[in-house]
């Protein structure tokens, strides 16, 4: 990594705002993964509930993703009226309030109705999450944090289909998806009366003006991210799929499926800071190249393993190859404070907006092929995902980044 990143001590971490605001936006990150967590677990019992085929469950996660991810463009404009912190809370509200409703719903379109409109809510928490971290942490330390901020809420994800699992045998898939939407719903609103903060970097999202967002749009990095979301987005929500083949295809019970699951979503709680500290003291490019070489041989593999104890270390494995906090790294380091909220929310869009559209072709091709076909599917949009990764170009933060 290029010597002129400026260097930090671990208490210099987190800037001028309060580290308790910033760790209050990780934690309610993890709460949002511990509802989405726990959704693959409670999906054979709301297709059973609502009698759904593979390709309407594929349309209720697509359109759920779509109406998180498009709006998350234009997030960042809502910051001229209210700080970041009151908006990701407001947005958490709806998506609690949201799927408490969804809980009590007796049709399927109602149950997507909602659950579309609390995707609405829950736009806010990526892009002005990511750049409240990024505008208040060193470049030198950014993987790290990027990772923390990754590998909290992905503890959460495995966590919460054991928890899930245990709900549901106990009081049933509404009962549960309700009872987990309750801490998000309280740690939301002690987000808005308890805790202040903001300061420079509030200041400087609201003196941001839509010509640089056009000036950094033409940065080579932010344009090889983009390209490189963009191809993975339609590999993007497959993960919630794989449940269903352990019950449907290799006929595991549903503790089981739930336990190699959760195996796979650890690899995920040590990936993200794993990669991130190496983001922070080597090239990033050759890391983002290796990991989706070896993703795209894993899920290959996939199809091929059937033994409970060969599908332990390659869940992990799966998990554990993360390469998004060294791309949220290339683009943090690409791009100045200002310039933030609007680029991480166009990187999130293209992510979600596109992505809504994987989870309907997945499902699709495992409808009308096998999930063999699917696990090949999301095995070449990872090797075709290297393309755009070869362009990336190694640099330094700049300045007022």
């Amino acid at each position: 990594m290029d010597e002129n990143v400026e260097k930090a001590a671990p208490e210099q971490v987190l800037g001028s705002d309060s580290p308790f605001l910033l760790g209050m936006v990780i934690v309610l990150h993890a709460l949002n993964h511990l509802i989405s967590g726990a959704l693959p677990v409670l999906y054979p019992s709301i297709m059973e509930d609502f009698d759904l085929s593979y390709v309407q469950l594929g349309l209720l996660r697509s359109a759920a993703s779509f109406a998180g991810g498009f709006p998350q463009m234009f997030v960042g404009y809502f910051r001229r009226w209210a700080p970041g912190r009151v908006l990701i809370a407001l947005g958490n509200v709806i998506v609690a309030a949201m799927n408490i409703l969804a809980s009590m719903v007796g049709g399927f379109y109602q149950f997507m109705a909602l659950r579309v409109v609390g995707g609405i809510g829950g736009s806010p928490q990526h892009p002005l999450g990511t750049s409240m971290l990024t505008a208040n942490t060193p470049a030198s330390w950014r993987g790290r944090v990027f990772g923390l901020n990754m590998a909290v809420p992905t503890l959460a994800s495995t966590l919460s289909p054991l928890i899930a699992a245990w709900l549901l045998v106990s009081m049933g898939w509404r009962s549960t998806l309700a009872l987990l939407c309750l801490p998000v719903l309280v740690t939301s609103l002690a987000l808005i009366f308890f805790v202040k903060g903001g300061g420079e970097a509030e200041a400087r999202s609201r003196s941001f003006k839509m010509s640089g967002f056009i000036t950094a749009l033409r940065n080579r990095n932010i344009l090889t991210i983009s390209a490189l979301r963009t191809v993975m987005a339609f590999r993007m929500g497959v993960r919630a799929f794989i449940p269903l083949y352990f019950i449907n295809v290799l006929g595991m019970a549903a503790g089981l499926s739930s336990s190699l699951y959760s195996i796979m979503i650890f690899g995920g709680v040590m990936g993200p800071f794993f990669w991130g500290y190496l983001s922070d003291r080597m090239s990033r490019k050759p890391l983002v190249i290796i990991i989706l070489v070896l993703q795209g041989t894993l899920y290959y593999s996939l199809q091929l393993t059937k033994e409970v104890w060969m599908l332990v270390p390659l869940l992990f494995l799966i998990g554990f190859m993360v390469q998004t906090v060294v791309m949220q790294s290339i683009l943090a380091d690409s791009c100045r404070k200002e310039e933030l909220d609007h680029v991480f929310g166009f990187y999130y869009t293209l992510g979600f907006t596109l992505g809504s559209f994987s989870s309907f072709l997945f499902a699709y091709v495992v409808e009308v092929l096998s999930f063999s076909y699917g696990f090949t599917y999301i095995a070449a949009v990872s090797f075709i995902s290297i393309i755009p990764a070869l362009f990336i170009k190694e640099t330094a933060a700049i300045q007022g980044a």
